[in-house]
């Protein structure tokens, strides 16, 4: 299964890149990027890198003509126009159109220098999108002017022009119909040699229509006329213009797609255009949390975590090389760190409210079941002997993590909450509880008896709005993203909670005083490597010579 998402406006790539990275980890496996004219212009080779970024987050990437010529969709403003009116297309009565006549050769000219650029930025479709005529002459025959008059009329235009811009980029095409029944066969189109994908985005309320049996229609039509001719289907949901009111409308549009058959599913536009005045409503967080959940459902309508989730295209994982494999794993493993980053202000919050109980002779308490169970274990294990505090100070509670057949305490949440109650957790004490899908019962239960009991609770996991960030009082969410292998969580998750609790951990214990400068100075010195630890630390924070540090053992 696909999901994309258009993608417009950006062209600074530090924040393109979070943002690519962010859909990766909300479960989207492609992008769109608008590329207009005014990128073709001044931008080319930006686009190139915002390219790279969007691939370096495991994203297919799709590039769109955005309201070239006015011809194509999008709100972009065209150069074309104005530096070439001759080119506009022509009513019955000689009036001239701001809109690209289909069949001017310097359009056509145009448009081959933009898939040219497309593509030697590297995306790995082409999306022709909407290419219509201007919808002042369709009561009139469409465009008069001297190329369009030798023409077949608008109809056969339209195909000779699609075949045209498929032909400079075959094997590597989406073409993307309105249904307006502009072309009553769609046929002609997904039989156009080299065409990878017919698309069509039935945008119900432009046309006030029902969305389930609107979209339905079309999306049947794009599937039967796609298996026919041996294509791709794709189908397009709008959250542009969307309130809180019309999220049944969409969770029917994509119910209704899916029915059709349609696995490639896409949305315009990020965050629902909640960047853009002109197409953002108050609802737009709403809209797009909503969209988001509704295309990265499973099929059957089960929501999945983002953790569990799989990723289009590695069917063939197992038979890939070895190196590839490598690479894949080091590219994935590169989304951790500036995941944490994004997470900072909650880490931060967390970790003074944490800081605080350890002054007043708190405990931090560690709670986790499996892979984070035993993340959890091990930093609680290293705090005693990196600085030097009482055992008791940092515990882990949870199932046995190293006993065999463990795993299915993970499901039990009232053993959770019984252990929490056993530990004499109280409201001193700090409790961190670590899940990567944020729903692992027997941490659940764990967090609420904490909660109940007064203690300060905190949740780090790799899902946002989790059933167990709900539950506590702070929400370390580190989005991730799908997994290389799907579910398995001790990878990316894995890494990016281990980064978390040794943020927690170290921060606190130096907020405590427990280092100086840097150094480990509470560093308990049980053998050989950290007995000269410790003499490296008192020479450098006193600045005294190794011989006056030994003699002052």
């Amino acid at each position: 299964m696909s999901i994309g998402c258009a993608y417009f406006g950006a062209r600074v790539l530090r924040h393109v890149a979070r943002d690519m990275e962010e859909l990766a980890a909300l479960g989207y496996t492609g992008v769109l990027h608008a590329f207009s004219e005014n990128d073709l212009a001044y931008y080319r080779g930006t686009m190139t890198e915002i390219v790279e970024v969007s691939h370096r987050a495991g994203l297919e990437v799709q590039a769109s003509p955005w309201g070239f010529g006015g011809t194509f969709g999008g709100e972009a403003e065209s150069r074309f126009l104005l530096q070439r009116p001759d080119a506009w297309q022509v009513g019955a009565d000689g009036t001239r159109v701001p809109a690209a006549c289909l069949n001017h050769p310097a359009y056509r000219a145009l448009l081959r220098t933009w898939a040219e650029a497309a593509l030697e930025a590297g995306v790995d479709r082409v999306f022709w999108d909407e290419p219509h005529w201007a919808e002042e002459l369709a009561a009139t025959g469409g465009c008069h002017c001297d190329f369009c008059r030798a023409s077949d009329g608008p109809e056969a235009s339209l195909l000779d022009f699609l075949a045209e811009l498929v032909s400079h980029a075959p094997g590597r095409c989406t073409v993307c119909l309105l249904p307006d029944e502009a072309l009553a066969d769609w046929d002609p189109v997904a039989g156009l040699p080299g065409l990878t994908t017919l698309a069509t985005d039935p945008y119900w309320q432009v046309f006030r229509e029902p969305a389930g049996p609107f979209v339905e229609r079309y999306a049947r039509k794009a599937v039967e006329s796609a298996a026919r001719n041996g294509v791709g289907a794709q189908l397009w949901v709008p959250a542009f213009r969307v309130t809180a009111a019309d999220i049944p409308d969409i969770v029917a549009a994509v119910e209704a797609a899916r029915g059709a058959g349609i696995d490639d599913l896409w949305v315009w536009g990020f965050e629902a255009c909640g960047h853009m005045s002109a197409l953002a409503t108050p609802d737009s967080p709403a809209v797009w949390a909503a969209v988001t959940a509704a295309l990265t459902a499973a099929p059957g309508g089960e929501q999945l975590p983002p953790t569990e989730r799989h990723v289009a295209g590695r069917e063939d994982l197992d038979l890939r090389p070895t190196r590839e494999l490598v690479e894949l794993m080091n590219d994935e493993d590169a989304r951790v760190a500036p995941a944490v980053r994004r997470a900072a202000p909650a880490l931060a919050a967390a970790i003074d409210a944490i800081a605080e109980r350890l002054e007043r002779g708190g405990r931090l308490v560690y709670v986790g079941a499996g892979s984070s169970g035993r993340l959890a274990l091990v930093d609680a294990l290293e705090c005693g002997p990196t600085f030097g505090i009482p055992p008791e100070q940092v515990i882990a509670i949870g199932p046995n993590a190293l006993a065999p057949g463990h795993e299915s305490a993970e499901d039990d949440a009232a053993a959770g909450a019984a252990d929490t109650v056993a530990a004499a957790v109280g409201p001193g004490d700090a409790v961190v509880a670590v899940s990567a899908s944020g729903s692992t019962p027997y941490v659940l239960g764990a967090a609420r008896a904490a909660v109940a009991a007064g203690a300060l609770t905190v949740a780090v996991v790799c899902a946002r709005d989790s059933e167990l960030g709900a539950a506590v009082d702070h929400e370390i969410a580190v989005e991730t993203g799908a997994e290389v292998i799907a579910g398995s969580t001790r990878l990316k998750a894995g890494t990016a909670q281990k980064l978390v609790l040794n943020t927690i951990s170290t921060v606190s214990m130096i907020r405590a005083g427990r280092t100086f400068g840097g150094l480990m100075v509470g560093v308990v010195a049980d053998n050989a490597k950290l007995r000269a630890r410790a003499r490296r630390a008192l020479a450098t924070a006193s600045g005294a010579t190794a011989d006056e540090v030994e003699a002052a053992r």
